[in-house]
Formats: structure tokens, C-alpha cells, sequence
């Protein structure tokens, strides 16, 4: 008998059990809602600014995407 790969996993958006059909979520509503959450740029980390030494100037101020 082979392992299935969900075997203890949780579900990144609901934390029930997940499936090996939609895996690592649960179900497709779960797989879509991260997706549309991806697409929105809701998984976003604040950049600092970074500052030109030579200049002092604010070179760049924006959001990094995590891939």
C-alpha cells in the first residue's frame, strides 16, 4: 500500500484535511480563493526604502512579490 502525499496535511486556507485531487488544499473553492488572492497581490512583503548613498535619494519604494 503506497502513502498518499496529503497524509497529514492541513489546508492552507481552511486547515481541514487536505485531498490528493487539489493538493495541499481541500478542495477546488480553496485552491481558486489562494489563486484570486495571488492574482490580487495579496501575498505581498513590504519593501523598505532603498536609498542612493551618492545622491540621497529615494531610488526605490514598492511592494516584493513573493514567487
Amino acid at each position: 500500500m503506497t502513502k498518499k502525499r496529503t497524509e497529514g496535511v492541513r489546508c492552507p486556507r481552511c486547515d481541514t484535511s487536505a485531498r490528493d485531487e487539489f493538493f495541499p488544499f481541500c478542495s477546488d473553492r480553496c485552491r481558486l480563493i489562494d489563486l484570486a488572492r495571488w492574482i490580487n497581490g495579496d501575498y505581498r512583503i513590504p519593501a523598505e526604502d532603498v536609498t542612493d548613498e551618492e545622491t540621497g535619494t529615494v531610488v526605490r519604494r514598492e511592494n516584493t512579490v513573493i514567487h
